[in-house]
This record gives structure tokens, C-alpha cells and sequence, in this order.
């Protein structure tokens, strides 16, 4: 593979293309048969001499690079949860830069869920066909990659602490009290142009509920050998297998059910409501 600048760090530091793909195979991102990955990838000051979508094609080149059969990212909207239409061919992604770029590639598919939808590449692409209508449930994305072998998270760039949706799946098969099942019903846009009402679901948190930056997790798996850390440029890069994230995840909430949480929570803080609707106005749902 050809040598090409990518970006510098706050100390002038040169990062290549092949310096991102060594950092992904040394946390074993290579390692596995699918890859679910997180991205932030403001590694550093990006090359003068490259174009900011020559930038994410290289980066999702390294992705490429690493020979994975297949590779999953997240490309949710939230625009359903608005009362906006979800066209999975056109709806833009607000899960960051790269996971945009990827998700207008040839070859790549997107979930039909509106709430938390993904995109995929690679082998087993239409792995996700057969989606369930309950986000984070029975049959959701999270859950068909819990039932298959050798799956890893990689967090390219992203913080665990921030960003692991994951952990809120394991919540719902343990039913924790905390949360309750929101359902939204709209438009939807399928890839060949049909549009037809449905309603999806999520797992969300009651209303006096706030869910913690869990860094301390991150730092826990860490220390227990569960997950490989590198520095690239100024962001990490991370790995860890969903079989241990799963069950790591399980053994905190059996010890500590407010270990997600900012603070515990209270039986007053169990409302389970939302706001819907232009003017704002309080729907009651239990």
C-alpha cells in the first residue's frame, strides 16, 4: 500500500495511512468476523495537501484494510423521533463524518429500523434483513450481533464512556426499572422509493433519569485485560469483543443496578413521558 500523509498532531507528529491500520491491527481489530465500529476521527491537523473527502476515503480505506468479513456502524438519525420522514437511501447520518462518507458507498446497506438504523459492508451485508420493530430489543441490530460468533466493537477515534449504545441493549434484556419502552410511529422510505407508516420502539430512560459518561467502565475493562487501548494522533483507538463487553456489562448491573447512572435513581424519578409535538406538549405513557 502506497505511503500517504494523513494528518499531524499537536506535537507535529507525521501519521500515515499505514500508521492507522497498524494501530487498528495492534488492538486485533483484524481479529475477528465482525466489527461493529464507533468513530471520531479527528486524529489531528489534517494534511494541507488532502481534501477532507480524500481523508475519510482513506480512513475507510484502513477499515477496509483490515480484511474483516463483515463491518457495521452506526448511521442513526433521530430524525423519526421528530416527526420527520426516514428515507434509508437518503437520510443523512448523524453519527459523524466517516460513518456518512461510508454510508453513500456502492455496496452498502442500511437498516430499515428508523430509530437506531445501521449501515453494512462486507459478507454477511443483509445480516440485519429480518430487523425487529424494538431498537434495542428482541431482534434489534444489537441483538442479531449478540447471537453471532466472533463480533468486536472497535471504537475508532470515539470514546467508550460517550457512545456505547450497546450497553443500553443489555439494559433492555435485563429489564432494568429505569427505562421504558417509548414507541414512535411515521413515514418511512424503503430503497426501491415506497413510502408507508410504522411504528418502532426504544428502550429510552424515565423522564428523572440521567445516564452517566462512563469513562470508569472503559477504565475498568481496561485493568481487567478485556479491552486493547492505542493512542493515534490525538484520539484512541479501542477494541474489545461483544462476548466480553456483554458480559462485563451484565456483572456491573447485577452489583450495582445505578452503574450506568449519574446518580441513583429514586422510585419519583420512574416517569415514564416525553415531550412530543411542535408545541411541546407532555404525553403521559405510564
Amino acid at each position: 500500500m502506497k505511503t500517504v500523509n494523513l494528518f499531524r498532531d499537536n506535537k507535529k507528529k507525521l501519521y500515515t495511512l499505514n500508521d492507522v491500520i497498524d494501530a487498528l491491527k495492534s488492538v486485533h481489530a483484524n481479529e475477528c468476523d465482525i466489527l461493529f465500529v464507533h468513530t471520531d476521527v479527528a486524529f489531528g491537523t489534517l494534511n494541507p495537501e488532502i481534501r477532507r473527502k480524500e481523508y475519510l476515503h482513506y480512513l475507510y480505506e484502513a477499515l477496509q484494510a483490515l480484511n474483516v468479513g463483515t463491518i457495521v456502524l452506526p448511521a442513526f438519525t433521530f430524525s423519526f423521533c421528530n416527526n420527520e420522514i426516514y428515507d434509508m437511501k437518503n437520510s443523512r447520518t448523524l453519527m459523524g463524518a466517516l460513518n456518512e462518507y461510508i454510508r453513500i458507498q456502492p455496496g452498502v446497506v442500511r437498516t430499515r429500523d428508523p430509530l437506531l438504523s445501521m449501515i453494512i459492508f462486507g459478507k454477511e451485508k443483509n445480516m440485519f434483513e429480518n430487523i425487529g420493530k424494538s431498537s434495542l430489543g428482541k431482534d434489534s441490530a444489537y441483538d442479531i450481533l449478540h447471537k453471532h460468533e466472533n463480533v468486536k466493537f472497535l471504537f475508532f477515534g470515539a470514546e467508550i464512556g460517550e457512545c456505547f449504545t450497546f450497553v443500553h441493549y443489555v439494559e433492555e434484556m435485563l429489564k432494568v426499572p429505569y427505562r421504558f419502552h417509548m414507541a414512535f410511529t411515521g413515514d418511512i422510505i424503503d430503497t426501491s422509493g415506497h413510502m408507508y407508516k410504522d411504528t418502532y420502539k426504544i428502550y429510552t430512560n424515565c423522564a428523572g433519569v440521567k445516564p452517566a459518561c462512563f469513562y470508569y467502565f472503559e477504565n475498568y475493562l481496561l485493568e481487567q485485560g478485556f479491552l486493547k487501548k492505542v493512542k493515534l494522533g490525538e484520539k484512541p483507538v479501542t477494541c474489545i469483543s461483544e462476548k466480553d463487553a456483554y458480559s462485563e456489562t451484565i456483572k456491573k448491573l447485577n452489583e450495582n443496578i445505578n452503574y450506568f447512572l449519574e446518580k441513583p435513581f429514586s422510585i419519583n424519578d420512574l416517569v415514564c413521558e416525553y415531550t412530543k409535538g411542535k408545541n411541546g406538549e407532555r404525553v403521559i405513557s405510564c
